[in-house]
């Protein structure tokens, strides 16, 4: 075998290991993954398609390593990218901490922080994305300050208590950060805005003096969207979790507050929760509130060697959710490691042989002169 060749398959061989490892592995994992079953349609409504995924911690300028931001930041483009090509959702929301250090850059960082985002997670045409707001976003409440809230607010659309509908089905995205009930000023716009959100609800089923209140294509119970889960002692309280280590939970801090998670319940009664900040998964069947909750784990390998999101399909009555794994951090750092071993003994035999090859050609080579000078 000549050199050349060689060294052709040897590049060919390590071009092959970065391509599976680096784009087809997370095909291959999440073709593994299906839409859970589909609801039966209501009132001519269809089913909405939706991915949800939580805790992308895009790095900053003070804690991320050049290395270790391209490498997180890849895996989650690929696997968002592969996940919304095979999936194609009409929908996808982050449920909070889209940045590690929103809550410390200053203004040109954080565009930088938004452009970085808008290509990562880049959806095409029809698919709407919507982030909401988290601790490591703005800051947690006692140390956020209105510019924080403003800038965020300004490209996301989303820093207090929102209502976004979708052939009839509601999803209502609230703010954790402002949901700790001390009469601040973002505690006070978001509980009139879910009292608004009430009315709209309550008008649907055709209660209270609705005048001038806007109107809902149909009405159904919504589903709550948060960055912090509902409170709950512990993940010893969840059906099924993946978390390591179980810690009692602080209110405010790590869950919502007892009061806070009543007022959502009293005011909007809703039918199903998604959270994040936990950066594990975690399934209640019943929560506080008695609704189905579901917190999911952090996307990024950096807080989770296996990441997993969640596609759900909802009508107005019924909704089904599926949780989807990505490929582990430490299935593909073997794959490089076995690939590279294999590669490097290989070429090493290779070499070898080339090596006797010529070694022998020398030795001919110079028996034969040998012979010639006689």
């Amino acid at each position: 075998m000549k050199l050349k060749t060689l060294i052709f398959r040897l590049l060919l061989s390590v071009v092959s290991l970065v391509v599976f490892n680096e784009f087809v592995v997370y095909y291959i994992v999440l073709l593994k993954c299906q839409w859970p079953s589909k609801p039966a349609s209501v009132n001519g409504l269809e089913p909405v398609s939706v991915m949800l995924l939580a805790d992308t911690h895009l790095l900053g300028p003070v804690r991320g390593h050049w290395f270790d931001k391209l490498r997180r930041e890849w895996q989650m483009h690929r696997a968002f990218q592969s996940a919304i090509t095979l999936f194609q959702p009409e929908a996808v929301f982050i449920l909070g901490d889209v940045f590690d250090e929103g809550n410390w850059v200053n203004q040109k960082e954080f565009d930088n922080y938004v452009e970085r985002y808008r290509k990562l997670f880049h959806t095409p045409r029809g698919v709407a994305l919507h982030s909401i707001v988290g601790n490591h976003d703005i800051g947690f409440h006692y140390t956020t300050r209105p510019n924080l809230v403003q800038r965020f607010g300004d490209q996301f659309n989303n820093t207090g208590v929102a209502l976004i509908s979708l052939r009839g089905v509601h999803f209502v995205a609230i703010n954790s950060i402002a949901m700790e009930g001390d009469g601040c000023y973002l505690c006070e716009k978001a509980e009139k805005e879910l009292k608004s959100i009430e009315t709209i609800f309550k008008c649907g089923r055709g209660i209270g003096q609705c005048k001038d209140v806007p109107k809902l294509e149909e009405y159904s119970r919504p589903i709550v969207l948060q960055h912090f889960p509902m409170y709950r002692e512990s993940d010893k309280e969840c059906q099924e979790h993946d978390s390591p280590q179980v810690d009692l939970y602080r209110e405010r801090w790590e869950v919502l507050s007892k009061e806070s998670t009543d007022l959502i319940g009293d005011l909007l009664n809703p039918r199903l929760a998604f959270s994040g900040h936990s950066h594990h998964y975690c399934h209640m069947v019943k929560n506080r509130i008695k609704i189905e909750e579901y917190t999911l784990p952090s996307f990024s390998w950096r807080n989770k060697n296996n990441p997993s999101f969640m596609l759900t399909r909802i009508s107005l009555k019924e909704y089904t959710v599926s949780r989807c794994r990505m490929p582990e951090e430490n299935t593909i750092v073997t794959i490089y490691l076995v690939g590279g071993i294999l590669i490097l003994l290989v070429s090493t035999l290779k070499i070898a042989g080339i090596i006797g090859q010529l070694w022998s050609f020398l030795c001919r080579g110079r028996k034969d002169y040998k012979k010639l000078t006689k």
